[in-house]
C-alpha cells in the first residue's frame, strides 16, 4: 500500500514550477507558479494558470487607492471611481498621468437607455455604414455625428501610405504628395493605385491659377475660326523655354479645319491642258485652303507635274508674223508650246505686236467709189496691208467691181444643189469650261464617234456619270452591248444606226445641266438614255447628306431644270430614264477582297441613295417619263445574285452589263422608243 501512495505522490511531478506573466495588462514581468500551487489549484477545480500579480505591481498596489473623476460628459456634475487595478494598469502603459473619460452612474443610466445611430462613412463613393453608440453621443455632447470612415475603409486606411508623385506638366521635375485618403477615394471610384490621377505640383499650381484660356485664330488663312489656347498648354511651353525667354504660341486649327483635314483624302485630277493623259494630285491641304476662297467646292485647274517639268524646260520663241508683207515676230510663250505639242498642233498663225498696235489704232475708213460715188468702208485689215506694201487701196464699191468682173468672167453652167448631209458642231465654248470635271470632252466622245452619228440615220446618245462611262474600254460597257442589239434589230429596216456615249464620271445632275449645249444639242438624237442618280449621291460630302430633306429638295430643282434642257431637242426625240443598280458602299470608304462577305455598308449613305432613287421614280412618273427600274431588275434574282452580277461594289462586271443592255432593248422595243423622223 505504501508503494501505491508513493505513486500517488509522484503526481507533483506532472506540475513542474512554470513562469507566468503578471495579470496586469501592460506589464511584462514574469510570475513563478509552483507546482504544489498547480497541484492545489487542480485538485479544487481552479485554473491551472492562475492570475497572479507580479512583486512590482503587488507593492504599487498596496500604494494605491481609489480615486473619484469627474464626469467626461460636457456639463454634467457627477463623477465616476477609477479603482486600483485601472490605475496600476495606466502606470503600466505609461498613461496615468491621464486618466481614461468615463461617466458617472447617472451618464451610464442614460446610455443604457440611448440607442446606437448608423451613420454613412465619410468617404466620398463608400456605401458602408459606422455606428455611432450612445455612449459616444453622450460623450461629444453633439445633436448632429461627427464624419468618420467606416471600418472597412479605416483598415484599408491603416494599410495606405503617401506617395510622391511627378507633376503631370512636362518639363516639371517636381512632385506631389498623393496622400492615403485621396487614394481611398480613388479606391472606392473603381480604379487601381497603379494607375494614378494626374496632378500638378503646388508650384505650377500657383502658376496655372494666373493663366486663362486664351482664343487664338485658326492658322488657315482666310479662316474666321479660332481655337483655344489652354491654361495647361501654356504652363508646358513657360516650363519648356529657357529662363528669360517667352514662349511662342503655336500655330493650329480651328476645330472646323480639322475635322474637314481628317475627313477629307487626297484626289486625283486630270491635268488642266488639253490633251493631256496625267493626273496631278489634289492633297488635303490644298483642299483645306480652297475650300475657303470657293464655297462651292470646285476643284482648281493645275497642270500635272509633267507638264510642269516640261514647261521649265521650255523657252519663249520668235515666229514670224502672219501678216503679209511684215517682217516682224511675235512671241510663242511656252504655255503656248505645251498647249500645242499635246495637240499635236502648229504654233497658231498670229500677227507681231507691231501689226496688233496698227489694227487697234486704225478704225474702218469712209472711201468714196470713184466710179458711182458710193461711199465704202476700208477694213483696218486692208490699211495694214496698204502700209505694208502688199494690197492697193480700193478705188471702187463692192457693187462696181462686182459688175466689172460679170463683163470679163464667163458665165458657168449652174451646179446642181449639193445633197444635203447632217452635220454636227460642238461648240468650243461654254458653261462647262468653269468646271475640271466637265471642262473636257467625254472620254468616249472623239471624232470617230461624232462622224458616225453623222452619218447614220438613227441616233442614239447615252448621257450620265461613272455608271454611263462604265469602263476606259468603251466595248466593255453597256452602250457598247446596247449598240449591237440595236444595230442588229433596226439597221435592216431603218438603215445604220449610231450610239454614241457622252458618260462623264463625277457629272451629277447640276454639271450635265452646263454640259447639255456641248454634249447633247448638237447630235439631236432620235432617243436620249440618261441618269445621274450615283453622281449626284457622291458628289455630296458627308455633311451635305446628313441634311437629307435641304439635299433632296435641291437635286430635285436640278433635275427639273434638265427637263426644262431638254425641251431644246427636237420634238420626236424619246427620252428614256433609267435607275441605276444597286450598289454597296463600305464604311469609312474601306475596300477589302472580301467585301462582299464583310456587310459592311455605310448605311446613311445607302438610305440617302435609296431616298433619291424614290424621288427620281416619282419624277419620271409626273412628267410621263419612260423609266428603266435597274435595281429591281438586277435583284430579281436576290442579293446573292445580285452580288456575282457586280465587278465592284457599284459598277456591274460584264454579266450585269450584258444584263442592262438586254433590259434597255427590251424596254425600247416595246415602248417604241426608237423611231427615225421624216425629214430622214
Amino acid at each position: 500500500m505504501g508503494d501505491h501512495f508513493d505513486n500517488f505522490g509522484s503526481l507533483g511531478d506532472l506540475f513542474p514550477t512554470s513562469e507566468l506573466k503578471c495579470r496586469i495588462r501592460g506589464c511584462d514581468n514574469l510570475v513563478q507558479v509552483s507546482g504544489e500551487q498547480a497541484m492545489y489549484n487542480a485538485a479544487r477545480g481552479q485554473s491551472g494558470r492562475p492570475d497572479k500579480m507580479c512583486q512590482s505591481c503587488y507593492e504599487r498596489f498596496l500604494q494605491l487607492e481609489d480615486r473619484e473623476q469627474p464626469c467626461s460628459k460636457p456639463g454634467c456634475s457627477g463623477s465616476w471611481v477609477w479603482n486600483r487595478f485601472q490605475q496600476l494598469e495606466a502606470l503600466a502603459y505609461g498613461n496615468y498621468d491621464n486618466p481614461p473619460k468615463g461617466l458617472c452612474e447617472a451618464c451610464r443610466q442614460e446610455v443604457r437607455e440611448g440607442s446606437d445611430v448608423e451613420q454613412k462613412c465619410r468617404m466620398r463613393g463608400c456605401k458602408n455604414t459606422w455606428v455611432w453608440s450612445s455612449r459616444m453621443q453622450l460623450q461629444s455632447g453633439l445633436d448632429k455625428p461627427p464624419k468618420r470612415l467606416c471600418e472597412e475603409c479605416f483598415q484599408t486606411l491603416k494599410t495606405l501610405h503617401d506617395q510622391e508623385l511627378p507633376c503631370r506638366i512636362k518639363s516639371c521635375q517636381n512632385s506631389f504628395v498623393w496622400n492615403k485618403y485621396q487614394q481611398l477615394e480613388h479606391l472606392l471610384s473603381g480604379k487601381k493605385l497603379d494607375a494614378p490621377p494626374p496632378r500638378m505640383c503646388e508650384p505650377c499650381f500657383q502658376k496655372f491659377r494666373l493663366l486663362n484660356n486664351s482664343v487664338e485664330p485658326c492658322k488657315i488663312s482666310g479662316c474666321s475660326g479660332t481655337w483655344v489656347y489652354n491654361a495647361y498648354e501654356q504652363l508646358e511651353r513657360q516650363l519648356a523655354c529657357k529662363e528669360g525667354e517667352s514662349p511662342a504660341k503655336p500655330s493650329r486649327m480651328c476645330n472646323q479645319c480639322f475635322d474637314f483635314f481628317n475627313n477629307c483624302k487626297d484626289i486625283e485630277l486630270n491635268c488642266k491642258n488639253r490633251h493631256c493623259e496625267h493626273k496631278w494630285l489634289w492633297t488635303r491641304g490644298m483642299q483645306l485652303g480652297y475650300r475657303l476662297r470657293n464655297p462651292e467646292g470646285r476643284p482648281p485647274a493645275r497642270m500635272c507635274k509633267q507638264c510642269v517639268e516640261k514647261l521649265k524646260s521650255l523657252s519663249t520663241l520668235q515666229e514670224p508674223c502672219s501678216q503679209q508683207g511684215c517682217n516682224g515676230s511675235w512671241n510663242y510663250e511656252p504655255e503656248e508650246q505645251l498647249l500645242d505639242q499635246l495637240a499635236g498642233k502648229r504654233p497658231a498663225a498670229k500677227a507681231c505686236k507691231t501689226c496688233q498696235d496698227f489694227l487697234a489704232s486704225h478704225e474702218s475708213a469712209e472711201i468714196s467709189c470713184s466710179q458711182c460715188g458710193t461711199v465704202f468702208l476700208w477694213s483696218s485689215h486692208e490699211q495694214l496691208l496698204h502700209s505694208l506694201g502688199v494690197f492697193d487701196k480700193p478705188q471702187l464699191c463692192a457693187n462696181c467691181v462686182g459688175a466689172k468682173m460679170r463683163q470679163i468672167t464667163p458665165k458657168e453652167a449652174p451646179k446642181p444643189a449639193p445633197e444635203e448631209r447632217f452635220s454636227i458642231r460642238i461648240p468650243q465654248r461654254g458653261a462647262w469650261q468653269n468646271s475640271a470635271v466637265i471642262r473636257d470632252w467625254p472620254p468616249h466622245m472623239n471624232i470617230s464617234a461624232i462622224r458616225e452619228l453623222e452619218e447614220a440615220s438613227l441616233r442614239v446618245l447615252c448621257f450620265g456619270d461613272e455608271l454611263t462611262f462604265c469602263s476606259a474600254e468603251s466595248e466593255k460597257g453597256w452602250p457598247a452591248m446596247l449598240k449591237k442589239r440595236l444595230q442588229k434589230r433596226y439597221e435592216p429596216e431603218f438603215g445604220r444606226l449610231g450610239l454614241i456615249n457622252v458618260g462623264m464620271p463625277g457629272s451629277n445632275t447640276a454639271l450635265s445641266i452646263r454640259r447639255f449645249e456641248r454634249d447633247v444639242l448638237p447630235f439631236e438624237p432620235h432617243l436620249l438614255i440618261f441618269s445621274f442618280a450615283f453622281s449626284d449621291t457622291f458628289m455630296l460630302d458627308r455633311h451635305e447628306r446628313a441634311q437629307a430633306a435641304e439635299a433632296l429638295a435641291r437635286l430635285s430643282e436640278d433635275f427639273e431644270q434638265l427637263l426644262r434642257q431638254f425641251e431644246k431637242l427636237p420634238p420626236l426625240c424619246r427620252l428614256l430614264c433609267w435607275l441605276p443598280n444597286p450598289i454597296f458602299p463600305q464604311k469609312e470608304q474601306i475596300i477589302d477582297a472580301d467585301w462582299r462577305e464583310r456587310g459592311n455598308l455605310d448605311l446613311p449613305l445607302l438610305e440617302f441613295y435609296e431616298s433619291l432613287l424614290r424621288q427620281m421614280r416619282q419624277k419620271c412618273q409626273s412628267a410621263g417619263l419612260n423609266c428603266l427600274e435597274g435595281r429591281t431588275l438586277f435583284e430579281i434574282g436576290g442579293r446573292q445574285t445580285a452580288l456575282k452580277w457586280m465587278q465592284n461594289w457599284y459598277l456591274p462586271n460584264e454579266i450585269g452589263q450584258n444584263s442592262f443592255a438586254g433590259w434597255f432593248e427590251n424596254i425600247i422595243q416595246r415602248e417604241n422608243l426608237l423611231q427615225p423622223r421624216e425629214e430622214n
